[in-house]
């Protein structure tokens, strides 16, 4: 009984202990983000004080939807057991699900947009869209890199 309650804590330990470097480590991705996007656009601190907690709502908004589309889209075709035994029935309804999901992401960046020009000029919102995917090639090529040179 001993050993099994040491088990099951080393267990407890090992894996807390990876949630808090995964957290940590979005942490720090997020700050990089911030701190990439702010000297794209040049954001003075009246902006970035301004910009910064809007960005982030859609943000946050728009990744739980996305993690909602992905997670319902898995979730559904593996209850099936897989692509292949979904009726025609089913993958219509799961594109409809996708399509609906879609749809409200694109209102929400559409929100965004609105709500950023409010605050910056549309020219900085280009910008803003061209320094996302710039931080994001980014972010895969340091992972490629890391990835690489652990084998």
């Amino acid at each position: 009984m001993k050993k099994q309650l040491l088990i099951l804590f080393t267990i407890l330990i090992t894996t807390s202990a990876a949630i808090a470097q995964q957290q940590n480590n979005r942490q720090k991705i997020k700050a990089l983000k911030t701190s990439f996007i702010t000297d794209a656009l040049d954001l003075t601190p009246n902006e970035a004080e301004k910009f910064w907690p809007v960005y982030n709502l859609y943000s946050n908004k728009i990744q739980k939807l996305r993690m909602q589309l992905e997670g319902g889209f898995q979730r559904e075709i593996k209850f099936a057991g897989g692509v292949d035994n979904l009726s025609e029935n089913e993958a219509k309804n799961l594109i409809d699900k996708s399509i609906q999901f879609e749809q409200q992401i694109t209102a929400t960046k559409i929100k965004l947009v609105k709500e950023l020009s409010k605050i910056i000029s549309a020219k900085k919102i280009i910008m803003l869209k061209k320094s996302e995917k710039g931080f994001n090639r980014r972010i895969l090529q340091e992972y490629g890199k890391r990835k690489r040179m652990q084998n």
